[in-house]
């Protein structure tokens, strides 16, 4: 299963990675991340769900120097290690978060799954999870 959830990962923080990309060119200050605060708060579900549940799970993703090939199209890809793959997924986004202390507040409590991260895990289907 190890080498699976693997895949899995690197997949999600692909998707993480281009989604992120997509929504930078619109934020500029505090009031651009609060309008897209739903964007980024699906996307720290996708992060605890997709990423950062599934390395706890298997003990040694935890490695920091662990290499990850993250796609980036049909047939190309990333070469990373786990910790700055973690910095391009988790990291970007919450530095993109940070410029408004509410939405901040919400990416914070998904990525530690208390409050709002069960909030999201009612609102989305199963099928949306399922693809995570």
């Amino acid at each position: 299963m190890g080498a699976l959830d693997l895949n899995k990962v690197a997949v999600c923080m692909g998707k993480v990675i281009k989604l992120l990309s997509d929504i930078q060119p619109y934020i500029i200050d505090g009031n651009d991340v609060y309008d897209h605060k739903d964007d980024l708060c699906c996307l720290a579900y996708m992060c605890r769900v997709g990423i950062l549940d599934r390395i706890q799970a298997n003990g040694y993703m935890s490695n920091p120097n662990l290499q990850i090939k993250i796609p980036t199209g049909v047939f190309s890809y990333r070469k990373e290690t786990m910790a700055s793959a973690l910095r391009l997924t988790v990291g970007q986004l919450k530095q993109i978060a940070d410029m408004d202390i509410v939405t901040s507040n919400y990416i914070e409590e998904i990525l530690n799954k208390t409050g709002v991260f069960y909030t999201y895990d009612k609102i989305l289907s199963e099928q949306l999870k399922g693809k995570i």
